[in-house]
């Protein structure tokens, strides 16, 4: 059965049904109602997908993979609708579908003016992140990928904080230039192959053949980084990150930084060095050194931080650093660990986001220097904000811990110094986080008034992304029993 078709385009068809219903008044007061329905059908079509990908999970390779449908649409052009999963995309398609049920539980005492319209570009964005982990098809890849920035850019310009118009526009700026710079990529594959097909397999193929001219393949393979950087973001490309996550509405940002920073990440793994993987060996060490100093610098930044979601902003750029480093160890423990960190981190951040979004309305403040007592105040948000925080810090028995072990590993694999510099970012991790939790939840209670405790569907949605972080904590098989067998092929195929 095709799983992949109905997961990605049924989120847009439900969107733009919601665009519809924001004219009338019926659509306007049930658009939460709405939105959640179209969410939960899109997460069962995921499971769907999931489940007859496990069916057989040892069997894909690069080129072959599960679920794999193709649809005419420019053939004249060599572009058609082509779709597939492996277990690198099937874990961040589940990701996606989870996320979005938790940001429309988050939403519904956040948003107050314009729901149906917002719920609508939530779904429309969904699906934007759903066709870029699927896509097999260059062209259609740089649709989906495109698509999620629309939405994105009014989500924070209509619904964010003072500087949101700033903020909306720096984010649709630095990221469209790097996905120009992506496209730029593309049209050099395209063309240097012949400009006869977008398909990810074909051009992958002609790239690796030792008769293709070396100068185009690194022209290629830098212009595709180059975007990803971008998206990811790593330093020095990462401005508009934090600046977007202060002035969008709390849910909101648990999609950028749980969904659109591993799209970055995919699409580093996917395209530029499976792709092109002569060109990534060359490199790879260079682009380890990018992501050390990445997570080393944004770590430093988090110390300085007194707003606490602009903390957790630098703390996602810090551990999107120990992705990259991860997928430049070429190996398949690091690859494994990059994908189970964008999924860990996708669930831990979200929840970050969230509890962060949260102190600012019923404290009226997220500074941390005016804040205190938080676990004696509201207890359910501050014990969640401890949990939260340990995770992210990798404490053994949570997801956070099994992917950064994963990575240190594979680093440590290519010496000392990687090794220790990557467990001196888990230090500092550390020393921010409970510096925070110090004298925001566990000092003395300030004079700020509360307005109340976690309850309701932001709870249900906080529930959901905890359960998660604890039971790939204890049993990281249920994950890496996707990623591994596709991570070692990976590996194998491209001679690393």
């Amino acid at each position: 059965m095709d799983w992949i078709t109905p997961t990605v385009f049924f989120p847009l068809a439900w969107g733009f049904v919601l665009l519809i219903a924001s004219q009338s008044k019926w659509g306007e007061n049930n658009a939460s109602r709405l939105a959640l329905v179209g969410t939960l059908i899109t997460l069962v079509f995921s499971i769907g997908l999931l489940a007859e990908y496990g069916l057989q999970p040892l069997n894909w390779k690069f080129g072959s993979f599960s679920e794999y449908v193709s649809y005419h649409w420019l053939p004249q052009l060599g572009i058609n609708l082509s779709f597939g999963v492996d277990g690198i995309s099937v874990p961040l398609v589940l990701l996606t579908t989870i996320t979005m049920v938790v940001v429309v539980l988050s939403s519904s005492k956040v948003i107050e003016r314009r729901k149906a319209l917002y719920y609508s570009l939530i779904m429309i964005s969904e699906a934007g992140v759903l066709g870029v982990f699927t896509s097999l098809d260059l062209f259609v890849f740089y649709i989906f990928w495109e698509l999620v920035l629309i939405p994105m850019f009014f989500l924070i310009g209509i619904w964010g904080g003072p500087r949101r118009v700033y903020s909306a526009y720096k984010f649709l700026i630095y990221t469209h230039v790097g996905s120009v710079a992506m496209l730029v990529g593309f049209f050099i594959a395209y063309f240097s192959t012949g400009g006869v097909s977008f398909n990810l397999m074909f051009i992958a193929q002609q790239l690796t053949s030792p008769s293709f001219p070396e100068y185009l393949k690194v022209a290629v393979f830098t212009a595709l980084v180059l975007g990803f950087l971008v998206k990811m973001p790593v330093f020095p490309f990462h401005t508009w990150l934090p600046d977007a996550h202060v002035e969008a509405p709390s849910p909101v940002s648990v999609v950028l930084a749980s969904l659109l920073l591993k799209m970055g990440g995919y699409g580093m793994i996917r395209l530029a060095f499976e792709m092109i993987p002569s060109v990534a060996q060359r490199y790879a060490y260079p682009i380890m050194v990018l992501g050390i100093v990445s997570a080393v610098y944004a770590a430093l930044v988090a110390y300085r931080q007194d707003d606490v979601k602009r903390m957790v902003a630098f703390s996602s750029i810090s551990h999107m650093g120990f992705v990259l480093v991860g997928v430049a160890t070429l190996t398949s423990i690091g690859i494994v660990g990059s994908v189970f960190q964008m999924f860990s981190h996708g669930i831990i951040v979200g929840s970050l986001f969230l509890l962060s979004g949260f102190v600012g309305e019923t404290a009226g403040t997220r500074q941390i220097s005016r804040l205190g007592g938080l676990a004696k105040l509201i207890p359910r948000l501050g014990g969640l904000m401890t949990f939260t925080s340990l995770a992210s810090v990798g404490l053994p028995g949570l997801s956070g811990f099994v992917a950064e072990f994963m990575i240190l590993t594979a680093a440590f694999s290519h010496g000392f110094a990687v090794g220790i510099s990557l467990a001196a970012v888990l230090a500092l991790s550390a020393g921010y986080y409970m510096w925070m939790l110090q004298r925001m939840v566990f000092s003395k209670p300030k004079q700020v008034e509360t307005q109340g405790d976690l309850s309701g569907s932001e709870l249900v949605g906080l529930a959901v992304f905890s359960a998660i972080i604890i039971i790939l904590g204890v049993y990281p098989y249920l994950l890496t029993s996707y990623i591994s067998p596709t991570a070692g092929l990976i590996v194998h195929t491209t001679g690393w």
